[in-house]
């Protein structure tokens, strides 16, 4: 027997011993494990870490924050932001006043004043509103006209125990203003700012009355400008503001922060009748301007250009040929003699601009015609085929409103929304002369005119063109839509109709 070899073996004593190898099921229980704790650590570990980064980046911004707050205030910074509010509020509010209406006969105490509180009596009532002078001197005050529309008795609190009574100037229900008059010189006035300098994001405040609240003062900015399909006035350009404007307000100013009026407030838009973020303020451009012909001459004249429009779609301006798309009006008809048919314009027409200033749509076009009076002459640029053409067009003015004087009654030109909800214009009767021909043939206020006779009109601009074929002093026989959903046949015999010839027995 041989002796026994260490080395038979490929080690000796001295050779540390073989590694064994890892069995395969303990390699993928590591590998489960580790996924497992990275999935732990994705679900728990990752967003704690996160929250613990965040909350101390936002701890490290509001720390800076208010460092640099703090050096600011030590530099004045953060008191010259708040001086500018109190500055303009210090500006305009003793120009501000509460202005109060009554209607009914509450009886008349000291100083020509309705005796009673508000809104109580049999038969009185009463209305809360704002205003703002803007001519100390006369004692003129600039209101709305829903404010004091029909009162019997107008009161304008100029401060506590301090109320005078006020005579109304003039009035414009297209506009919703109106001015007053008290007979005692005021002390200050406000001064008309340029809303046209408005954009959206500049700051405003809103002064008045709210609630009964008097010289109440919100902050807040411009959230669009030139509002004009609301339905609230005939004539409109709204500013809305997110400054809080509540019942009561009516009729305050809207001013910038130089403590100038940019605005006139008029309305809200809320389904609760409180405040819900969108305030309406009439412009000063043209509050101003309907403010100073209601001061000079008691009413106000508007410009008229004698067309009949239509809105422009996709199709309509294919097929007139329109190379601009939908920015513009297309003119629907032309009233006979009127400035538009002087300018020779014509049906087909597609108008995009009146002295100077863009026409978007059929009620920026009326708005600025109006705007411009009568009596001016002004361009018109306009495209026929396709093909841009210029005018000078003499503006008349507006027959809004006319009276069928030999008749007896008034008509206005009204919106309705269809079944299709597209609103369209209407022909409505607002005014009727009781014991006149037309009120004796049965016409009577909201009915509207549908035709006369087998002509169909659609708008203001229509009946007029078709009446003119009329001689109103014998006879106009109208169409009419009752309020009961009926239409029927109204034909009013006028003051010299020959009578009927009736044969003797």
């Amino acid at each position: 027997m041989s002796d026994y070899d260490s080395t038979d073996e490929g080690y000796g004593y001295d050779a540390p011993p073989p590694r064994p190898t890892t069995p395969p099921v303990r390699r993928g229980f590591v590998m489960i494990l580790g996924l497992l704790s990275l999935a732990v650590l994705a679900v728990y570990g990752v967003p704690i870490i996160a929250e613990r980064a965040g909350r101390a980046w936002e701890t490290g911004r509001a720390e800076a924050a208010s460092a640099a707050l703090a050096k600011l205030d030590e530099q004045g910074a953060v008191s010259q932001a708040s001086r500018l509010f109190r500055l303009a509020t210090t500006a305009i509010s003793p120009a501000v006043v509460n202005v109060r209406s009554f209607r009914g006969s509450p009886g008349v105490g000291r100083h020509g004043l309705p005796l009673g509180a508000p809104g109580r009596g049999e038969g009185i009532r009463s209305e809360l509103g704002s205003g703002v002078v803007i001519d100390a001197a006369n004692g003129y005050i600039v209101t709305n006209n829903h404010v004091i529309q029909d009162a019997d008795q107008i009161v304008v609190r100029l401060g506590p125990r301090d109320d005078l009574p006020a005579r109304l100037v003039g009035a414009d229900p297209k506009t919703d203003l109106a001015v007053l008059q008290v007979k005692t010189e005021l002390k200050t006035a406000a001064q008309w700012g340029d809303s046209n300098k408005l954009d959206i994001g500049d700051w405003v405040l809103a002064i008045g009355s709210p609630l009964g609240f008097d010289h109440s003062v919100t902050a807040g900015i411009v959230s669009a400008t030139e509002r004009n399909d609301l339905r609230i006035a005939e004539y409109e350009s709204f500013i809305q503001t997110d400054a809080a404007i509540n019942p009561g307000n009516s009729g305050g100013p809207l001013v910038d922060l130089s403590g100038k009026i940019v605005g006139i407030n008029t309305a809200i838009i809320t389904q609760s009748g409180g405040y819900e973020g969108i305030g309406l303020a009439i412009p000063s451009a043209l509050a101003k301007r309907i403010v100073d012909a209601l001061i000079k001459d008691g009413k106000v004249t508007r410009g008229f250009l004698g067309v009949a429009m239509q809105p422009l779609d996709a199709e309509t301006s294919k097929v007139l040929k329109f190379p601009k798309g939908t920015d513009g009006v297309a003119v629907a008809g032309v009233l006979p003699d009127g400035p538009a048919a002087r300018a020779e314009l014509k049906q087909g027409d597609v108008i995009v601009s009146l002295d100077g200033r863009p026409v978007h749509d059929s009620i920026g076009l009326r708005y600025i015609a109006a705007d411009l009076g009568a009596g001016i002459a002004v361009p018109l640029v306009y495209y026929r085929e396709g093909v841009e053409r210029t005018a000078t067009v003499t503006l008349t003015e507006s027959p809004t409103n006319p009276e069928i004087a030999p008749l007896g009654f008034r008509v206005k030109e009204s919106n309705v929304t269809g079944p299709d909800g597209k609103s369209r214009p209407i022909v409505e009767v607002e005014r009727v002369v009781a014991s006149g021909p037309a009120y004796n043939a049965g016409l009577r206020p909201g009915m509207w005119i549908v035709a006369v006779e087998q002509n169909r009109v659609d708008s203001l601009l229509q009946f007029l063109s078709v009446i003119r074929g009329y001689d109103l002093e014998r006879r106009l026989p109208l169409v009419v839509f009752t309020p009961d959903g009926r239409i029927a046949p109204i034909p009013i015999v006028g003051p010299k109709a020959e009578p009927p010839n009736i044969p003797m027995p």
